[in-house]
């Protein structure tokens, strides 16, 4: 997301006319009407639009190939222009967030639970038909399989059409093997410190009790509002206490990309779509049992706690995942990978943090 509005300055700065699409889970509407403007008043000529997801994707390129092409970058410019919390100082937030480090109002008076383990493990064998029972149906039905409205229409959809799909595809990928879900995670000492929250050598604190940093993430913190970073849902440095931070990387391995990518060679889209679709949200569903097994572990009650990934606003930057990586052995325990941008390798795949505090919440950052 950071990089969507310096790709916009460059065309313009080079004089390409092109009209740029973006979208995606960690960004909005306002966001593109930010990136709209290369200079504080001047938009890009071309136009920045945001969709929401492919199908506005499509509906926006045929708006823009037609007729109503310069009526829509007369409306998108407008309303850019209209936006008043734009024109506005409101939780404004810099791409990083404030560079204040005054911490928040986040409570400290909760009791850090004591991990079953300090260190890593590895998740082989975790059961297929629990990762299932944790889809989300809804995300999978109208995000993955791209089903719209409500009520009668919506119910016979899933009724005589996706239910007997998932069922039929759940029952393949477990006799086949083309989704595995698998996990590392681990638990080490932590305390904050401003806005970064600094990570322990496991082994050293279990054999000694001596806290020697390995690592540490900086995170954002808002600017106005609450001033929330999630470095404050720790103990800090100075209250001597120590706590407990958890991490992990959740896949399903590589069969789903190569089922994929067997029935598109074939011409089969329409269950290649399907089968992508399942094996996305599987990775979640794994990243969910994942969480709930951590919760059970450190014995937290009712939904306490969060989990959060990285390129969303609370910790956006993606090469964070290298620092994971060293900490949790996705690489030599999942033979999983880093792209050069910082992505998972395989693609369903996910990367988190996670947080007991009772008080953790998501939020913006950015205040779009």
């Amino acid at each position: 997301s950071k990089q969507m509005p310096l790709c916009v300055q460059e065309l313009d700065r080079r004089g390409i006319q092109l009209p740029v699409l973006i979208g995606g889970a960690a960004i909005n509407r306002r966001f593109g009407r930010r990136a709209l403007f290369v200079e504080e008043d001047r938009a890009y000529s071309s136009g920045v639009f945001y969709c929401k997801d492919a199908f506005e994707g499509l509906e926006t390129m045929d708006l823009l190939q037609g007729e109503g092409r310069a009526a829509a970058m007369e409306k998108l410019i407008s309303d850019a222009r209209n936006d008043k919390f734009l024109s506005s100082n409101v939780g404004k937030d810099t791409a990083s967030g404030s560079t204040s480090t005054v911490r928040s109002d986040v409570g400290t008076d909760h009791a850090v639970p004591e991990p079953p383990f300090w260190g890593t493990r590895v998740l082989n064998d975790i059961p297929i038909d629990e990762v299932f029972a944790a889809l989300d149906l809804d995300e999978l039905y109208r995000l993955q399989w791209g089903a719209r409205g409500s009520g009668p229409e919506y119910d016979s959809l899933v009724a005589t059409e996706f239910e007997p799909t998932r069922h039929r595809l759940q029952k393949e990928a477990a006799r086949d093997g083309w989704v595995k879900p698998r996990a590392t995670y681990g638990y080490f000492p932590s305390q904050s410190q401003g806005n970064d929250l600094i990570i322990y050598d496991p082994d050293e604190w279990v054999v000694g009790g001596k806290a020697r940093e390995i690592s540490r993430f900086t995170f954002p913190r808002q600017e106005g509002r609450d001033r929330l970073c999630l470095a404050d849902y720790f103990r800090s440095v100075e209250s001597g206490d120590m706590d407990v931070v958890a991490l992990q990387v959740v896949t399903v391995g590589d069969g789903a990309n190569d089922r994929f990518q067997v029935l598109q060679d074939a011409g089969n889209y329409s269950e290649a779509y399907y089968v992508h679709g399942l094996a996305v949200e599987a990775a979640e569903a794994t990243a969910e049992w994942t969480h709930r097994h951590i919760r059970h572990e450190l014995k937290l009650p009712g939904q306490r706690g969060k989990r959060y990934s990285w390129g969303y606003g609370a910790c956006p930057d993606l090469d964070d995942h290298t620092q994971v990586f060293k900490l949790l052995p996705a690489e030599s325990g999942l033979a999983m990978t880093l792209t050069s941008a910082f992505q998972l390798v395989p693609e369903q795949s996910t990367a988190a943090i996670i947080i007991h505090h009772p008080q953790a919440k998501y939020y913006v950052v950015r205040g779009e």
